[in-house]
This record gives structure tokens, C-alpha cells and sequence, in this order.
């Protein structure tokens, strides 16, 4: 009987172990579900727990484990969660904590009653004696990238990348951070001339994206799967995708929509290479809102009280700096009057959690996972633009519009956001056709597409009705005529 019982009680803690049980999660997602997006009509026809594991970076002396499920819902009433300025997407994603693919059956253009999604989804749990209480929707992490290059070093291409190796092991340890930018730069440079060439010769485009594991290199790779004839390239963003388009290096890019108007006029960045008069775009894809986040317990209410604090605006050369910079400007802030950060993104969002930075200010499509994974383990707020800023700066900048992150976006947030946004623009010149373009603009805004399927879950937000909003640089001629047979079609 002894034995009996001491079997029954390690049962009950391997079970204890590994988190809340099936019922209790489906409780738990069905109420964020209402939480983020009240009284839309979404039912949970079926979850299914996958597994958990530990919380790594868990509070020291608690106990967290992350749950995986497959869940199932249904839909009561018609719902368009591509719509902007509304929960939608962004909701879905944060409250069911899915990551890339992580959700089927959301198409462009809205769903019908009755359709059916599917979701991957993540929730955080803490132990609290036998209770397993909901931290949040535990959100996605990218994975690590593999270091190195790769390649049969025999002959042809893995000769020529042994010799590359070769050369850069001849360098010093101690090589300074100006050579290191060098080497870098050369190599990227190298990257993307091999990936456009080879593109052109298999009479494709090549079409320069965003950074590894970024929104822009997301989306367009939903966009554009690899059996299609365009080629996403890797990229630093938006000002250098702006640069190899008007060098002829790509024949499509993806720009914030202020960079692209700054280069279509010759302003800013781009003053010293003139109007980019060729620039045309095929429309606007998505919003990108500017986030500004600050500690919960700050005190801080306003960008006007930024003046004297560590303020994370990005790196040098980034479009989101620029943009965040007139940000300041239009409450009365100039460079001067802050301690400026000039960080990646990754670490800017590392700063924040550590308290080495007192804010971030980050231009990018919502839900941004970086803001997800930050928000589940750091108490953070958002704070909103004034209304005057906002006005100051959308009538200034044709690039710019005004926005809210609607409540339920993030983790947590219980109000609206008031903020501006700018659109990502999919971009070209006059290189390609009016065939070309007239196909390319009906294969990215036709409706029907599960974007989200394919790793974007911007791009649930594509949609003809939208195709001009932000729009800040010439619409090409052969995508406005597409574009209005499409939205004619569609009825929106």
C-alpha cells in the first residue's frame, strides 16, 4: 500500500511538473480571446495541449513553464482582420501566442462566418503551490541563426568561399570595429549582387528586403514563395533598400513610406544624391506605427517629459531613427535635449528590460515580437503621442498618418495608443514592364491569401481598400489600374 501511495504521489508532481492541464488552458486562452478582441464571436471548437517546458528566464525562486497548443476556432459573424486601426491580426497573435505560421485560415480580404482557423499557440504559466496561474500568451522567439559560411571548398563556389575564409583569417585578432564594418559590408555587398545576378539571368526579380528574421524579409517571402520568380534579398532596411534600387542592383524594394519620400524628393539621407524622380510605387502593404515604450512604474506620461533621459532611437543610418528623431522634434525635443542611444534594435529592447535605457522609440509593424516577448517578462507601457504632434507632423510629411495600436494589440494593454504611422511601401522604377507590374501588384492585393500561413502575419493587413493609404511616392500607372479592378471586384 506504501508503495501504491508513493506511486500515486510521484504522479501527481510529474503531472504538477508539467503545467496546467488541458482544461485549465482552454479556460485560460478563451478568456484572452474575449479580452483582446470583446465580443467578436470566435469559438473554440477544439484545443489540443502539446507539451510544455521550463521557463528559462524565469524569476529567480519561481517556477514557469511555457504550454504549446493546437486550437481550433470558429468563427460566428464576418470579420476583416486585416482591418487597420483595429484589434485584428494583432490580436489574434498576441493572445494566442503564435509565432511565424503559427496561424492558418486568415485571408486577405476578410473571413465569413463559419470559417474555420487554426493556431499554434504558446501560454506562460506560474507555479503557485498546486496552481498554475496565466502570466501571458508566451509569445515568439526567433531562432539563432547558424554562424559561418557553408560550401563544398573542393572547386567552384567552395573554392572561392575558402578563399574568402582563408583571407579573413589572415586578419589580426584585434582587428578595429572600422575594418570589421569593412569586411562586413564588402560581404553583404557581395551577397546581394550574387543573389540579384542570378535572379535577373532566371528572369526573375530580386527584390531587396529586410534583415534576417525582420518583417520586411517576412513578408516578402510570403509574398514571394521560393517557387516564384522574385528573390528576396537580406538587407539592413529601408535606406540602403532605397539605395539598390536606384543603383539597379534590385528591380522591387520594401520601404518605410517616409525614407521613400525622402528619396523620391532628395531630402533628408538623401540629399546629396538628388530626387529619385523614377521612384513608383505598387502600393501600401501595411502600417507601421511608432512605438515609444518606457518602464510601467517610470512616471513618465508624455514624449515632452523624454527631455534629459536615455532614449533608444535606433542605429545610425536606420529609417526608424529618422523618424523617431522628428517624433521628438514635433513635441520640442531636439538631440541635444536627450542622452540618444544609438542601438540595434535587439539591444535597444535589451537596454529597456535592463534599465539602461529610460525609453525606446521603434518604427514597426504591429504585432512586433520583439514588443511581445519584452512585454510578457517586463512590466512596460506605451505612451501615446499628443494630438498636436501628431497633426504637426502628418501635415508636414506626406509619409505619415495618424494611427492607434488598438487595445488587445500587446499583452496587457488595456487602452488605445494613440500614435502616427508609416506604410510599407513595395516599391520599383521604370525598369520593369507595365506587364510586369500590372502581374506582380494583382498577385500581392488579391484577396483570398493566407499571408499568416506563410510567416507574415503583416501581411493579413494587404488589401486594395488600403493600397493608398500613406501612400507618399507616385503610384506606377499599370498598379493603379490593377488596383482599382481589384478593389472593384472585391466591393470594397
Amino acid at each position: 500500500m506504501k508503495q501504491l501511495f508513493a506511486c500515486l504521489l510521484l504522479v501527481l508532481l510529474a503531472a504538477c511538473g508539467r503545467g496546467p492541464d488541458v482544461d485549465i488552458v482552454r479556460v485560460d486562452v478563451a478568456a484572452q480571446l474575449e479580452e483582446a478582441m470583446p465580443g467578436q464571436g470566435i469559438e473554440i471548437v477544439s484545443l489540443v495541449r502539446r507539451g510544455s517546458q521550463r521557463d528559462s528566464d524565469a524569476p529567480q525562486g519561481e517556477t514557469r513553464r511555457v504550454v504549446y497548443f493546437d486550437t481550433e476556432l470558429k468563427l460566428d459573424r464576418d470579420i476583416d482582420f486585416g482591418a487597420w486601426n483595429s484589434p485584428g491580426i494583432s490580436a489574434l497573435v498576441s493572445a494566442l501566442g503564435a509565432g511565424p505560421r503559427g496561424i492558418s485560415g486568415v485571408t486577405s480580404g476578410g473571413n465569413r462566418a463559419g470559417d474555420l482557423i487554426q493556431v499554434r499557440g504558446t501560454a506562460l504559466y506560474r507555479q503557485e503551490g498546486d496552481q498554475w496561474t496565466l502570466v501571458a500568451p508566451a509569445g515568439y522567439k526567433p531562432p539563432t541563426p547558424a554562424a559561418g559560411l557553408s560550401g563544398d571548398q573542393t572547386d567552384g563556389p567552395g573554392a572561392t568561399l575558402a578563399a574568402i575564409r582563408s583571407a579573413l583569417d589572415a586578419f589580426p585578432l584585434d582587428t578595429s570595429p572600422e575594418q570589421n564594418r569593412i569586411i562586413q559590408d564588402e560581404l553583404m555587398m557581395a551577397r546581394q549582387n550574387i543573389e540579384a545576378r542570378l535572379a535577373r539571368n532566371a528572369k526573375g526579380y530580386a527584390i531587396a528586403a529586410g534583415a534576417e528574421h525582420g518583417q520586411y524579409l517576412r513578408v516578402a517571402r510570403a509574398l514571394f514563395p521560393l517557387d516564384s520568380r522574385v528573390v528576396p534579398l537580406i538587407t539592413r532596411g529601408s535606406e540602403e533598400n532605397l539605395e539598390l534600387l536606384r543603383a539597379g542592383t534590385v528591380s522591387l524594394a520594401l520601404s518605410q513610406g517616409d525614407a521613400a519620400q525622402d528619396a523620391y524628393e532628395g531630402a533628408g539621407v538623401f540629399a546629396g544624391h538628388g530626387p529619385h524622380a523614377a521612384l513608383r510605387s505598387l502600393g501600401s502593404l501595411y502600417p507601421e506605427p511608432m512605438h515609444v515604450l518606457v518602464a510601467a512604474d517610470s512616471g513618465l506620461a508624455s514624449l515632452a517629459e523624454l527631455r534629459g533621459k536615455r532614449v533608444a532611437i535606433g542605429e545610425a543610418g536606420a529609417a526608424s531613427r529618422t523618424t523617431a528623431l522628428r517624433v521628438l522634434q514635433a513635441h520640442g525635443l531636439e538631440l541635444d535635449d536627450i542622452e540618444p542611444l544609438e542601438l540595434s534594435i535587439g539591444d535597444a529592447f535589451t537596454a529597456l528590460k535592463q534599465g539602461r535605457a529610460d525609453a525606446l522609440m521603434q518604427v514597426i509593424g504591429t504585432p512586433a515580437d520583439d514588443v511581445r516577448e519584452l512585454l510578457v517578462g517586463t512590466p512596460l507601457r506605451l505612451l501615446p503621442l499628443s494630438d498636436e504632434a501628431a497633426a504637426r507632423l502628418v501635415d508636414e510629411h506626406d509619409g505619415y498618418f495618424k494611427y492607434t495600436i488598438a487595445r488587445g494589440t500587446y499583452p496587457g494593454q488595456a487602452r488605445n495608443i494613440p500614435t502616427i504611422a508609416t506604410a510599407a511601401l513595395l516599391l520599383t522604377d521604370t525598369t520593369l514592364s507595365d506587364a510586369e507590374i500590372d502581374a506582380l501588384t494583382r498577385h500581392v492585393f488579391e484577396s483570398g491569401r493566407d499571408y499568416p500561413r506563410k510567416g507574415s502575419a503583416q501581411g493579413a493587413l494587404i488589401s486594395p481598400a488600403t493600397s493608398a493609404v500613406g501612400l507618399s511616392v507616385p503610384l506606377h500607372p499599370a498598379a493603379a489600374r490593377a488596383l482599382e479592378e481589384l478593389a472593384a471586384a472585391s466591393g470594397k
